[in-house]
């Protein structure tokens, strides 16, 4: 019997769920343009976004390295497929929406939906041509790299260095601590476990109102680092499942909310250029002798009930995320994550 998940290897476990992350989003890469594979481009991005999040969990522990530049390139790539995801978002959503929406709002809508699928096909091509021509080469070093730290190639590195130090005073090297001896993975996921626990509780905490953007991006974000960090322990301890499941449900919360605010400044901005086309054209036609009238955008006014109404979907998600509907509140989950921690110790 192998040994189970808490005493295995660190830099092993890191090495090996790092490159199986590696391999799922090569195999997600091609799917992205097949326009009979809507997923393809979900799939790609959630391989890169849990890469990054494992690679920043255990990068400062003893035998785990992985160079600044390594990460900065899978982050700035990820960035790259950021518009084609939003802009899919809100296709859907307006697919979902406009049929039931009045006249005004219908017609706005209908607008925006045109000038969206223009958009979005510009934001697939670009995502697509960043991938083709960056992807093949970061692979290839995230793989050198995750082989590397999965052979403990780094450890024999840190150890060698200090208990080198050491010898030469005259003292004997003793375990714990960056530079030293890797711990397992179960306490090592521990440790990482109870730093953003406690970071979540703080961002959670200072979140004033809706209107605060970033104070609602930040706890977005560590929740699904956490979330990321469980994944593994999901079939290892009914406390890390129920663990994990609860993050799942603070994520889903805060990524509603966060595609409410995303969709809610990108409504704004094409009313602003569905106003901004209007008047140009209305002053292009008087330019060449034509009679027109001074009357607002044809559709200011559906955008603007559009905005009316998306703005309560805002507050009442605002309220679930922040538990003030069902969701469990930050206490609670704390304890949820505080169990799962002391799972991954035993």
């Amino acid at each position: 019997m192998g040994k189970s998940l808490q005493k295995r290897r660190l830099e092993r476990v890191v090495g090996d769920v790092g490159l199986e992350l590696v391999k799922e989003a090569r195999r997600a890469r091609p799917r992205i343009m097949d326009p009979d594979d809507p997923e393809g481009l979900h799939d790609f991005r959630v391989a890169l976004r849990r890469l990054r999040a494992w690679l920043q969990a255990y990068r400062q522990q003893p035998g785990v390295e992985v160079p600044k530049t390594l990460r900065r390139d899978l982050r700035d790539l990820a960035r790259t497929t950021n518009a084609a995801r939003d802009g899919e978002v809100m296709l859907v959503w307006l697919d979902e929406h406009s049929p039931g929406l009045p006249v005004r709002q219908h017609r706005a809508a209908k607008w925006w939906r045109q000038h969206l699928e223009a958009q979005l096909a510009e934001a697939y091509a670009e995502a697509d041509a960043a991938i083709q021509s960056r992807f093949p080469e970061l692979e290839r070093r995230l793989r050198t790299q995750l082989e590397a730290i999965q052979a403990g190639k780094f450890r024999k590195k840190a150890t060698g260095k200090k208990a080198a130090g050491k010898k030469a005073a005259g003292k004997k090297p003793r375990s714990g601590g960056r530079g030293e001896a890797p711990p397992r993975f179960g306490e090592a996921t521990a440790r990482v476990l109870d730093e953003l626990r406690e970071r979540l509780e703080t961002e959670v905490a200072a979140v004033v109102s809706v209107e605060d953007a970033e104070s609602l991006h930040r706890p977005r974000i560590t929740g699904k680092r956490l979330r990321y960090l469980l994944r593994p322990w999901r079939k290892v301890s009914a406390d890390c499942h129920q663990a994990e499941r609860a993050m799942k449900a603070f994520q889903d919360a805060f990524g509603v909310l966060h595609d409410d605010l995303v969709r809610e400044a990108a409504m704004q901005a094409a009313a602003r250029e569905h106003s901004h086309q209007d008047v140009a054209e209305r002053l292009a036609a008087a330019a060449r002798g034509q009679a027109g009238q001074a009357r607002a955008p044809a559709h200011l006014r559906g955008f603007m009930d559009l905005l009316n109404d998306h703005r309560g979907r805002v507050e009442r998600h605002f309220d679930e995320a922040m538990g003030a509907a069902g969701l469990e509140g930050i206490e609670a989950l704390s304890v949820r994550l505080r169990r799962a921690g002391e799972a991954m110790r035993r």
